[in-house]
């Protein structure tokens, strides 16, 4: 197993200018992706070879130069415009993507409002529930979430202080992510009328607060306290959701219905999904691009037909049984708290710097991670991984583990300007 000198040159080369014209240069990780790559696997500029088991922060669930999509950039290749005004101008994608998308959708769930990210679907999320209720003062959000970074989603995130630093928010209250939430929720009607909650807004599975997952008695405690109260419950699906869990949405793992769903990511492009007579009246809501991007479109549609297919779902979930017992057979000291549905998982280290100690050197070794919360390292590779490329990650981190838990261990050269923040969105 070689390791790998990081950055290489060429990667280097475009790194150094973009830290002088990026405004939100966030110490990338150290090499520049080239178009080389299959499956699980990619090439950066310099040739070195990854494997991938962050999955572009959850958004390349089939991994690299999947030979369907490729076709289907193939096919818009001499098309222009690619991008129309696509909530004014309609392009035929927009629909096909929507009935696609509504096929894997809760039943009540039957409309979906087309936009470009997360954040953004999440902030229409909020707007269609603060709508449909004039009286309104709050809204109801967890510890630990991580929402988007638009002033609304922002509003309700809650897993760093520095996401939120000195920006304006609009009113929440703050539940616990845990079984308490039931009895906080109760305690919070007891001193405000049910109409003042505008939403409950929550991620099944916490995605960069720490692959958190949430109990089936907290969920359907909180669906049962706001379908008899008549709050909206809004599931945040814009990491979780798309398959990753092993089912559609992550909020199926607990056999409950939400109110409106946010998803991004996996999608290629970002919804709002909700019943139809949950969105306000035209021009309430609206984006130039949202439903207009016809590459994008498309894509997400292809995705879609290819996890159904090729019944992805199922490794989603064998891999990720098969990716938990394998962590666990490690018996590594200072790894504790597996966790995870289908390949969406996570494992805990006794504290920050180890954890980003380990996530480098992993990488120097060619498997990409990614932290989450303040001690997590997040294992998300794309849903079409083997248990051979399970067994090659396992093996990577048992080696990785043993180097940087020995006393005294610091990383060295150019890569000590990279990586300073290993938690990503």
């Amino acid at each position: 197993m070689k390791t790998l000198k990081l950055p290489g040159k060429n990667s280097l080369k475009v790194l150094t200018k973009l830290k002088k014209l990026n405004g939100d240069y966030f110490d990338p990780y150290p090499f520049v992706h080239s178009d080389k790559g299959q499956g699980c696997y990619f090439k950066d500029l310099d040739n070195n070879t990854f494997l991938d088991f962050s999955s572009q922060i959850s958004s390349n669930p089939l991994g690299y130069n999947n030979p369907e999509l490729k076709q289907v950039i193939k096919r818009y290749s001499n098309t222009h415009p690619i991008k129309y005004a696509g909530q004014d101008f309609a392009i035929e994608e927009h629909l096909k993507l929507l009935e696609e998308l509504i096929s894997i959708t809760p039943k009540n769930l039957n409309a979906a409002f087309l936009i470009n990210s997360g954040a953004e679907a999440v902030e229409n999320a909020i707007k269609i529930c603060m709508r449909k209720n004039d009286k309104a003062k709050f809204g109801i959000s967890f510890q630990g979430s991580f929402h988007g970074r638009t002033l609304g989603a922002l509003s309700l995130t809650n897993s760093k202080l520095l996401y939120k630093k000195n920006y304006f928010t609009i009113p929440n209250k703050i539940l616990s992510y845990s079984n308490e939430a039931v009895n906080e929720l109760e305690h919070v009607l007891r001193k405000n009328s049910s109409e003042e909650i505008a939403f409950v807004i929550l991620e099944p599975i916490q995605g960069e607060g720490g692959y958190n997952i949430a109990s089936k008695e907290m969920i359907n405690g909180l669906r049962k306290i706001t379908r008899e109260n008549n709050i909206p419950l809004i599931s945040d699906e814009v990491q979780s959701g798309m398959g990753r869990t092993g089912k559609w949405w992550a909020i199926d793992n607990f056999n409950i219905t939400p109110d409106v769903m946010s998803a991004a990511k996996a999608l290629q492009v970002a919804a709002t999904i909700s019943n139809r007579n949950m969105f306000p009246e035209p021009g309430a809501i609206s984006s130039t691009w949202g439903g207009g991007h016809k590459l994008d479109l498309t894509l997400g549609c292809k995705t879609i037909e290819i996890i159904k297919k090729k019944k992805l779902l199922n490794n989603v979930n064998n891999q990720g049984k098969y990716l938990r017992k394998r962590l666990q057979e490690l018996n590594l000291d200072k790894i504790s708290n597996v966790r995870g549905l289908g390949l969406m998982n996570a494992f805990d280290l006794p504290n920050e710097q180890l954890r980003n100690n380990l996530v480098i050197e992993c990488l120097k070794n060619g498997l990409v991670l990614l932290g989450c919360g303040y001690k997590g390292i997040r294992l998300i590779p794309p849903y079409i991984v083997k248990e051979k490329e399970i067994d090659e990650a396992c093996e990577i981190i048992k080696k990785s583990y043993y180097k940087v838990v020995k006393e005294g261990f610091k990383h060295s050269g150019e890569i000590c300007n990279y990586l300073s923040c290993i938690s990503h969105t």
